[in-house]
């Protein structure tokens, strides 16, 4: 792997085009051409970089919206089509925020990066908390957000083989085994219930650990993925080909192992540690995680190699603006499926019907809000920079993203 953590070889070609851009705009254009001149700069700079993982991001998020609309439990081939992303959808939204958190941390000094995570694991926490009030037919994934943007430093500070082996490797075979254990000796009847603001303290470590509907013991091995795509050089285009075919492969394989493992255990499939030799979607267990990861590294690297050509670019350039505003629109999907999603679901009609108006209303908002050249509301709470005080100077477009790598 190369680490981009010493060497920086993306940074001095961004802050050339940024500087030379917003003196020419400050010299010849009103102020309201200098934003729109600045955002283009900054886009230009990202690019072939950042595009690509944003427009993951957006893929992710519509993804997560079928998901949440569901149903979940597919009957037919054309169910099971529409159903793709269930398992696959968060999985890669993790991995897309360990790739941008790296990005972030990579460019931070030490005392500004726990600022930073600090301040957006409270946001997230206390948001994710707030709208899983709304409705319990809906899981929030901010709280397992929150805890992992806050040891995210700690887990940046270690070298690449360890993070890869030690963090990344061992955790996804230890964190599925300690939840089958915890199941196995200590039945929970709660299981899979989301942190809630009445939950006492000890109970909200216990869903966020190992009970919850996103476990850290199992949620944390994406994140680690991500923050190890982050020190690749993304503009290598026989990196994105290798990490685009080995994971796909990856996901393929583990997914038809889960299949042949389903077939010899038969019924007792699910049930104590033979969990482990599963790959039930949500299952958090390791041919799962293996191949929701590999197939989320396989979506990272095929849109980062899409988005290179420009005529691509503009083409899909409604995916990149879902993905540049994405917490907004994920909180914005929540409280508009929240108070109209009955108990029992809804049917596959009714399912698709509502994903299709949810994902044109996402989408038109996404591209709306781009042309305005401004970071969406949420995306500008997370930033700090908001608070700094009147005269101190403003970082730059690329020194202030937010819940993902650009992460604007």
């Amino acid at each position: 792997m190369q680490r981009t953590g010493r060497s920086r070889p993306f940074r001095g070609s961004e802050e050339k085009i940024e500087s030379r851009t917003i003196a020419l705009a400050h010299a010849r254009e009103p102020n309201r051409l200098v934003r729109q001149t600045v955002v283009s700069a900054a886009a230009e700079a990202r690019q072939p970089r950042f595009v690509g993982v944003d427009a993951a991001r957006g893929l992710a998020l519509l993804g997560m919206i079928i998901v949440n609309v569901g149903p979940v439990d597919p009957r037919s081939l054309l169910e099971r089509l529409y159903l793709l992303p269930y398992g696959r959808a968060s999985i890669l939204f993790v991995v897309v925020a360990g790739i941008g958190m790296g990005y972030l941390l990579n460019r931070q000094s030490e005392r500004d990066r726990w600022a930073t995570v600090t301040w957006r694991a409270a946001l997230l926490f206390a948001g994710g908390v707030a709208l899983q009030g709304l409705t319990d037919q809906i899981n929030i994934i901010l709280p397992t957000y929150a805890v992992l943007f806050l040891v995210a430093p700690l887990l940046w500070r270690l070298p690449s083989r360890a993070l890869l082996v030690g963090a990344g490797v061992v955790l996804s075979l230890a964190g599925p085994a300690i939840i089958v254990a915890h199941e196995v000796i200590r039945p929970v009847p709660h299981l899979l219930d989301p942190v809630t603001l009445g939950a006492q303290p000890w109970e909200a470590v216990h869903s966020l650990l190992l009970t919850g509907p996103y476990p850290l013991a199992s949620w944390a091995v994406p994140f680690v993925a991500g923050l190890c795509v982050a020190r690749l050089d993304l503009t290598d285009t026989g990196i994105l080909r290798r990490l685009a075919v080995g994971g796909a492969a990856v996901a393929v394989g583990a997914a038809a192992i889960s299949q042949l493992t389903y077939a010899l255990l038969g019924p007792d499939a699910d049930r104590g540690p033979w969990r482990l030799l599963t790959g039930a979607a949500h299952g958090q267990m390791p041919l799962w995680l293996a191949s929701s990861i590999g197939g989320a590294l396989a979506v990272v690297a095929a849109c980062s190699l899409i988005m290179r050509r420009p005529s691509r670019s503009r083409v899909l350039g409604w995916l990149v603006a879902c993905g540049r505003l994405s917490l907004t629109l994920y909180v914005l999907h929540f409280v508009v499926l929240a108070p109209i999603k009955p108990v029992e679901g809804f049917s596959f009609e009714q399912g698709v019907l509502i994903s299709a108006a949810l994902t044109a209303v996402v989408i038109t908002v996404a591209v709306v809000w781009e042309r305005t050249g401004w970071p969406g509301p949420l995306e500008r709470l997370l930033r700090r920079t908001w608070l700094r005080p009147p005269g101190a100077p403003a970082p730059t477009q690329m020194e202030t993203a937010p819940m993902s790598e650009r992460t604007r």
